[in-house]
This record gives C-alpha cells, structure tokens and sequence, in this order.
C-alpha cells in the first residue's frame, strides 16, 4: 500500500504534458472564432500557434478585432505565421512583438520555425539562409507557415514549395510542417514527416476540393482547432469540430535531427 502511495505521488509531481493549440484562417465568422477560442481555451492550453491569416483586411482594426474576438486565449503565449491577408510583415510584426516576420521559439525543448511565405523562401533568400541555421539545432522541430506545401483544398499545394522544402524536411528531420491557407483539416504524410493543414478557424468553407493528394490520410471541411500534447518522443494529435468533439487523432514521432 505504501508503494502505491509513493507512486502516486510520484506521479502527481510530474510537469504536466505541454499542450500546443493550433488554429488559423480565423478572417471571415466571428462567431466561429469566438466558439473555437473559448474551446480552446477550455483545453488549457500553454501555447497557441495561427497558421495566418488572423483577419481578412490586414489593417490595425482588424487586429484589434483579432484579438477582441479571441479573448478566451487572452494571456495565453501566441506564436503566429503571416497569412496572405495579414497586411506588411511591419504591422504584422508589431502586434506579435517580433522584430521580424519570421521568427523561431523553443517550446518543451521543440523547437517551433515560424516562416513568412508571403516573401521568398527559396535557396539563396535571406530567410533560407536563416532556415538553415535553425536547422543546426539539436532539438526536435516543426515548421509552420501559412502556405501548404501540400493540400487538397481550393488552393492546392504550393508549387515552389514543393521545389525545395520537403527534401530539406526529409534532410533536416523535421517531425511536423503546419499550414494553413486553405479552409480546411488534412492530415498528410511525406517521408516521415507529418503535414497538417489547419484553417478551419472561421474562413469561408469552400466545400468544392480539387484532385485528392496522394499523401493525403484524412481530409475534413470543418471548423476545427487541433491539440498537439508532447508525450515523451511523440506529438499527440487531436483534432476537434466547433463544439469540441474529436474527429481525428494521430502520433507523430519527434524525430531525432542528424546533426553534420
């Protein structure tokens, strides 16, 4: 008896699992918005990732609005990726707090890229260049930026993208790459890496999806948000409809980077 009272407490000394919420595309359905934040935020979540697109207009007042609209998550750490309606990377930038419209943040000892794929990220542009070095870390990593280099959506995969990032995400390890842009959930897979499309935020649904991909495994048109729960060397993913239930769940191994 003794023995299981020391495991228990034990157990309860433990940090709890690290919670990371992700929405994006939150521009068109305030109301939408608003129901997701609050069950997000019911989910107690320790950090919240937008794949972009926070407002349609991109102007001051609709950041405001932004983060009217997402009182819920109101102290909440924020790490957020420019979206195509987002406006200048300056303003952008000014109401996230970042000096630059591309950023990196560790998180749970994952390392978290946030890239701007409104600006060029092809080799030989500043940002790769900058990508590169966030790659030399040894901890395990994800990228997010709002453009898919992969999807089934309205606007498809990203082309140029495709060109490059994800031989550089076999290369460099990378365990998962989040996107939004187009307004939908899918779950794909590459190598070994993990594709999540995420912009069931509150845009407007475009219920019409072009040829499926073939790496696609699960694929909704669905307000959604999505948890990922850090579980010793694994993510664990759900994905949740606007009143919370669970419509997909995954593991996604944190892969361990090959350092040169």
């Amino acid at each position: 008896m003794k023995a299981v009272l020391l495991l228990c407490l034990a157990l309860l000394a433990l940090p709890a699992a690290a919670k990371i919420a992700v929405w994006g595309d939150t521009q068109a359905h305030p109301r939408v918005q608003t129901a997701l934040a609050t069950a997000m935020a019911a989910q107690i979540p320790d950090l919240v990732i937008h794949t972009g697109d926070l407002s349609h207009k991109g102007d001051q007042a609709a950041y405001t609005r932004f983060f009217e609209l997402s009182a819920p998550l109101a102290g909440i750490p924020l790490l957020a990726v420019r979206g195509n309606h987002d406006g200048s990377a300056e303003l952008f930038s000014a109401n996230l707090g970042r000096i630059n419209s591309w950023y990196s943040s560790v998180h749970d000892s994952l390392l978290i890229i946030c890239l701007d794929s409104n600006l060029s990220l092809l080799p030989g542009s500043p940002q790769y260049a900058w990508l590169l070095e966030q790659l030399r870390s040894p901890l395990p990593r994800i990228l997010v930026l709002h453009h898919p280099p992969f999807s089934s959506g309205y606007h498809g995969g990203d082309q140029d993208l495709q060109l490059f990032l994800p031989a550089l995400c076999a290369k460099h390890s990378v365990s998962a790459v989040l996107s939004g842009h187009d307004h939908h959930y899918e779950r794909l897979s590459h190598g070994e890496t993990t594709y999540l499309v995420s912009g069931g935020g509150g845009g407007i649904k475009r219920p019409s999806f072009k040829r499926r991909d073939p790496r696609s495994q699960v694929l909704k048109l669905k307000f959604h948000f999505l948890l990922l729960e850090r579980q010793g060397q694994s993510l664990l993913l759900s994905a949740h409809d606007l009143r919370g239930k669970v419509f997909d769940q995954s593991v996604i191994p944190l892969l361990t980077p090959t350092l040169p």
